[in-house]
């Protein structure tokens, strides 16, 4: 393999969706990344995960308060890890690479320069103070103030990331955007303005929403606003196979459902996902009395209509 670089990736504590979206960000990674090294893994690891570089780290600051402190911290640690290539990728759990790519030839985008946005787009949440704080920051050091911090993956140097985080304090109050500060002291003039290349699920969209919405771009993100079914099953039929640092199967209703739909749909294993899941004790007793064509209809119908997919 030409050039690997390693990829790490920060996790806090808890997860909507049980640290799945780490596993379908890896299927991504494994798919799509052309020259990946080793796995890294700061914070907690899930249980399913294997043969990963797992460097335990708590969150030193409130995460309500300064969470993009935790994430540098965490980072700075990976740096200090002499297994950690020299250059790597920084990417969050909820990142999905949708194209082949040379991870070390992402592009550092940005979403321009934050002096020129209107006053009423940093009132819209508490993240958006903080990197108004940050543009305030980097003005007072002068530098520029371009928008990194715009949910894609990031290369940084583990060497470069230390001496540009200590310019900063970032520990203080609700803290500063990592990614930020990193890319307006390295990538100011080589940064990429983001156009089409990226979209993000931060609502709820339906399956062929989601596919007209991701047709063309490489690498998409989401959040537990845009966690619903629909984008579940997405993900399951973009990336199906298991990667090969994950040791179990997904255990989620939707997921599971939709393995069976697709799969051979062998009766007894639809009946025990039917009891695990949805708990209608006298359909389950007809089920358990034994496969009839009737019966096997009235299975698949009860789990298509529980995952809503037509």
């Amino acid at each position: 393999m030409e050039n690997p670089i390693d990829v790490v990736y920060v996790l806090g504590n808890g997860s909507r969706w049980n640290n799945n979206e780490i596993r379908f960000s890896l299927r991504s990674i494994e798919k799509n990344g052309l020259n990946v090294g080793q796995i890294f893994v700061v914070g907690e690891c899930p249980d399913f995960l294997s043969d990963v570089v797992h460097i335990p780290a708590e969150d030193i600051f409130n995460p309500n308060v300064n969470a993009d402190g935790n994430i540098a911290i965490k980072v700075l640690t990976a740096c200090a890890d002499q297994r950690l290539s020299e250059n790597f990728l920084f990417i969050n759990d909820d990142h999905i690479l949708l194209k082949p790519v040379l991870l070390d030839e992402i592009p550092t985008f940005h979403k321009g320069d934050m002096t020129t946005y209107l006053p009423i787009y940093w009132q819209l949440n508490y993240w958006r103070k903080r990197l108004h704080r940050t543009m305030e920051t980097l003005i007072l050091k002068g530098l520029s103030a371009y928008h990194f911090d715009c949910h894609t993956p990031i290369v940084l140097n583990k060497i470069s990331f230390p001496e540009v985080m200590s310019g900063f304090d970032y520990t203080h109050d609700i803290g500063l955007t990592m990614k930020s500060l990193y890319g307006n002291s390295i990538y100011s003039k080589s940064g990429k303005l983001l156009g089409h290349e990226k979209k993000t699920v931060f609502k709820n969209f339906t399956l062929q929403q989601l596919d007209e919405r991701l047709s063309d771009c490489g690498y998409m993100s989401f959040n537990d606003d845009g966690l619903n079914n629909s984008l579940k099953i997405w993900l399951y039929r973009q990336f199906p196979i298991r990667s090969k640092w994950e040791t179990t199967e997904v255990e989620d209703k939707v997921i599971e459902i939709l393995e069976w739909l697709e799969g051979p749909q062998d009766f007894s294993a639809g009946v025990q996902i039917f009891k695990k899941y949805i708990h209608g004790v006298n359909l389950l007793k007809i089920f358990e009395l034994g496969e009839t064509p009737s019966v096997r209809k009235k299975l698949e119908f009860k789990l298509r209509n529980a995952i809503t997919i037509s």
